[in-house]
């Protein structure tokens, strides 16, 4: 016969393993006029991934967020949610145009995990990166744009968070890009054809 404690413990037990295994998402998403021609399209295809993975978050106790880098600052658009409804309403937002203040992006985007690991310490964090690579913005007046970029993801490979670099261009790879996801300790792929559907594929085969 098993104790009433006993099942206590492993129902906890249960629970904290549960725990450990929730993930965060957060897709951090160049909407500047760096996108170039077609940026329309790579927007639709980066909210579609978004929005398929916040479904399938859903269903496993995952979570979300959204960061969008355009004009003169980066916007933390969607904090961690499991909302299906809101992510769509802060997605339709999403602003386009004006410079691209990459390195901002990239540290609205560690802030925000490093805040969310310090109420959920297990939580596993994944960055997702969806950009050109066109980065024109410093995070400091006469700073370098890609030596803070490369810098500052550094930072973010030692706080042991997985990664995915996604370039949004077509063509030749983006070399900026690539030494962006070496830096990271993450995964660079590109999207040729720029379909939802393809994003998806990316960050799911990583998370395994």
């Amino acid at each position: 016969m098993i104790r009433g404690s006993e099942v206590e413990l492993r129902d906890l037990q249960a629970k904290q393993f549960l725990q450990r295994q929730r993930a965060l998402i957060v897709f951090v998403i160049d909407a500047s006029e760096s996108m170039g021609q077609g940026s329309l399209e790579r927007m639709k295809a980066a909210k579609g991934a978004i929005l398929g993975l916040l479904t399938a978050a859903y269903q496993n106790r995952d979570q979300v967020a959204l960061v969008s880098f355009g004009g003169e600052r980066a916007q933390v658009l969607l904090r961690p949610t499991s909302s299906v409804l809101l992510a769509q309403q802060q997605l339709r937002k999403l602003p386009l145009g004006g410079a691209t203040p990459f390195a901002d992006g990239l540290w609205q985007g560690w802030q925000l995990i490093r805040t969310q690991r310090q109420k959920q310490p297990s939580l596993q964090p994944l960055l997702v990166i969806v950009s050109d690579g066109e980065a024109n913005l410093p995070l400091s007046p006469g700073g370098n744009v890609y030596d803070e970029l490369f810098g500052l993801a550094l930072q973010v490979a030692r706080d042991q968070i997985q990664s995915v670099v996604i370039d949004s261009r077509g063509g030749v790879g983006n070399e900026k890009l690539q030494q962006l996801a070496r830096r990271l300790g993450g995964r660079y792929t590109q999207i040729r054809d720029l379909h939802a559907g393809r994003l998806i594929e990316a960050v799911q085969t990583l998370e395994r």
